[in-house]
């Protein structure tokens, strides 16, 4: 009778580790008895699982049944920011990790926290050059790669194309500039309180980007420090002028408040999407426009670039994101890599249709188009899609990353009194330049 029950408990116990198998939900291939259980390699990423990375897991894991991966989902937010990095201080419970942002991947390398990928490179087979173009020396650091990117980010507005032409005003050119963009949204801007439509729509992040999303076209990710990186560069004539013009969108209504923004939670997506809005930043509302179950709508949705400031000369709005990279403390770094190698190649088929464009030169054009708009291509402009993404913009990746924790800090901080209309512009701009330079001094 004993012998049932003990019999009853393992298979009870077998059952639950089923359940609970691998990021997929899915169990991994039958072994022989002989066997040993399959290496599990552990993914956090901060993209919800059911947006690509369920499908990433359960595609992976057919590969080889001896290696199979799981996926862990952090807010992308200082909290879950923080829990990535205590994970990676204290344990190798991760091996592979996902940084949004490059001030974080910085603050990881500097920890100590990220493998050298370039020395696991011919172990399985992955080549930079045919991944990338001359570009992806810019994510080199210190003679290491610690980060391979995933995805290439351009920073772009999405347009109601119904509402240009009942204004009749025409669409955005492919080197408009910023007199020709605050007229168009102007024009664009109508109605009070329930059904005021703005003619532009920035979501709200650290408090600076309303307006210095603006500036990156011209002056490029480094934009907040002097050329030779010795000092900061914030008390500028350019950072200036696109703050300036940011407060008069506001005063005259063609933009809602940043305060207004984030204390009434306003979303990209929603706002376009519902009519409150002709213009929004944000490339990844892509995924958006082709949920027309949540946001039903006939109009179709334009591209543009972001306008230019004056003596702009270059159009420095794209970037690489997603940096994929191996925790130093893992025990399975050649694995590991070969997950990351495959999810550059091959896995990004299952993110890119929510937004996340490959950045491998393994996919063309006509394969991210598919995988972009996914057979939807009637919801969107696709002449003005593929002016934005497959016409290009200069490439530019933050390379200066001096201070820059303290300085995002200090950007927000006194952005926000400028915003709230507490500070002017000018006090403004000093305060954060004096930090500034002060934080890199101590840096030094």
């Amino acid at each position: 009778m004993k012998r049932k029950k003990v019999i009853v408990l393992v298979l009870a116990v077998v059952m639950m580790t089923t359940l609970f198998s691998s990021c997929g939900k899915k169990d991994s291939i039958d072994k022989s008895e002989n066997s040993s259980e399959p290496l599990t390699l552990q993914w956090w990423g901060s993209f919800p699982e059911d947006m690509g990375p369920n499908q990433v897991c359960e595609e992976f894991n057919k590969i080889d049944p001896n290696v199979q991966v799981e996926y862990t989902r952090f807010v992308n937010d200082e909290a879950g920011n923080t829990k990535v990095d205590v994970s990676l201080m204290s344990d190798n419970t991760i091996d592979v990790f996902l940084s949004l942002d490059d001030v974080n991947f910085q603050k990881r390398i500097d920890s100590g926290f990220a493998y050298p990928l370039d020395e696991l490179f011919d172990e399985v087979g992955f080549s930079l050059e045919e991944n990338y173009d001359d570009t992806i020396s810019q994510t080199e650091i210190n003679d290491h790669y610690y980060g391979l990117p995933a995805k290439k980010l351009s920073h772009v507005i999405l347009y109601n194309q119904e509402m240009f032409d009942e204004a009749d005003v025409a669409y955005p050119s492919e080197d408009w500039t910023y007199d020709e963009f605050l007229d168009t949204a102007k024009k664009l801007t109508k109605g009070e309180g329930t059904n005021k439509v703005y003619g532009y729509f920035f979501p709200g992040y650290d408090s600076g980007q309303p307006a210095t999303s603006m500036l990156i076209g011209k002056l490029g990710s480094d934009w907040m420090y002097a050329e030779d990186g010795q000092t900061a560069n914030i008390n500028n004539k350019d950072l200036k002028y696109v703050t300036e013009k940011y407060l008069e969108r506001v005063k005259e209504g063609i933009e809602p408040s940043y305060v207004d923004v984030t204390t009434e939670k306003m979303a990209p997506e929603s706002m376009l999407l519902t009519g409150r809005a002709a213009m929004v930043f944000g490339d990844w509302i892509v995924r958006d426009v082709k949920d027309t179950e949540n946001y039903p709508h006939d109009f179709k949705v334009g591209f543009a670039n972001m306008p230019r400031i004056e003596g702009q000369t270059e159009n420095l709005n794209t970037c690489y994101s997603d940096l994929m990279s191996v925790n130093s403390k893992s025990e399975h770094p050649v694995e590991s890599m070969k997950f990351i190698k495959w999810y550059i190649e091959e896995g990004m088929d299952y993110v890119a249709p929510f937004g996340r464009i490959p950045a491998s030169k393994k996919y063309d054009d006509e394969k991210v188009t598919s995988l972009l708009f996914g057979g939807q291509e009637e919801l969107f402009d696709m002449e003005s899609a593929r002016s934005v993404y497959f016409a290009g913009t200069d490439f530019s990746t933050r390379t200066n990353l001096t201070a820059a924790i303290e300085i995002n800090t200090i950007l927000t901080e006194e952005f926000d009194k400028a915003f709230a209309g507490v500070q002017s512009v000018d006090e403004t701009l000093e305060k954060a330049q004096k930090r500034a330079d002060e934080k890199i001094e101590k840096t030094k």
